[in-house]
């Protein structure tokens, strides 16, 4: 289920990349998958023994894994020339404030995720549920993603570059925490004991918080001068 949500973000990202008619929307996302893909396809190399060589999905898996890492660079130089430097003709300036209240934790949190996959022993008996080293691993290289989109987005000051990755982050957490509300018996103690249901609850808050700001900043200016 956390896999399943951690994938709807990823629907969001592919389906804008698809559909969105400027590079600047979609560009700082690529960032995250580049981050989460390696991880992933380190972890996998890792624990090469764990996965099952006969299932079909291990091939896909290991396919997107491998390809992932490669391509979102790749696009990313590629479409360098595409972006403008300017905002949309309906936009907002995410203040430097907002950035930064977002930049320090972001920091903190890439630090311990970076951490716990190097050495997943020191994460594992402090995890609401049962993990394994791989699973430890698998976790932290989505939540990676979260880390290191603040740096992505630190100097990017225009909201419309911010939204896709938001309105993913908001859908992926709040998927996680009807998932874990739905399966409260797996979680070691109960939901409510511990840090992590207070911490997905706030990372979720801020962003719909955040969102809610931006927006409505959006509804009050026809565009950036």
């Amino acid at each position: 289920m956390f896999i399943g949500a951690s994938y709807a973000n990823g629907a969001i990202f592919f389906s804008a990349v698809l559909f969105e008619k400027k590079w600047h929307r979609v560009w700082a996302p690529h960032i995250g998958v580049f981050m989460f893909a390696t991880l992933l396809l380190i972890a996998t190399i890792l624990h090469w023994d764990r996965f099952n060589h006969a299932h079909p999905v291990f091939y896909i898996w290991v396919f997107i894994y491998a390809v992932a890492p490669i391509l979102t660079p790749w696009a990313l130089i590629r479409n360098l020339k595409e972006d403008p430097n300017v905002p949309d003709e309906r936009d907002a300036v995410v203040p430097l404030g907002l950035r930064i209240a977002w930049l320090i934790p972001g920091i903190l949190f890439l630090g311990a995720a970076l951490y716990a996959f190097v050495n997943p022993a020191w994460l594992i008996p402090h995890w609401p549920w049962k993990a394994t080293p791989l699973t430890m691993r698998v976790i932290v290289s989505f939540y990676s993603m979260l880390g290191i989109a603040v740096f992505a987005v630190v100097r990017e000051p225009r909201w419309s570059a911010w939204r896709v990755g938001a309105i993913g982050v908001i859908v992926w957490h709040a998927l996680i925490l009807v998932a874990a509300l739905r399966r409260q018996g797996d979680f070691k103690g109960g939901l409510f004991h511990g840090w992590w249901f207070p911490f997905e609850l706030a990372l979720l808050i801020g962003a719909v918080l955040t969102f809610v700001v931006m927006e409505s900043r959006v509804a009050r200016s026809t565009s950036i001068p």
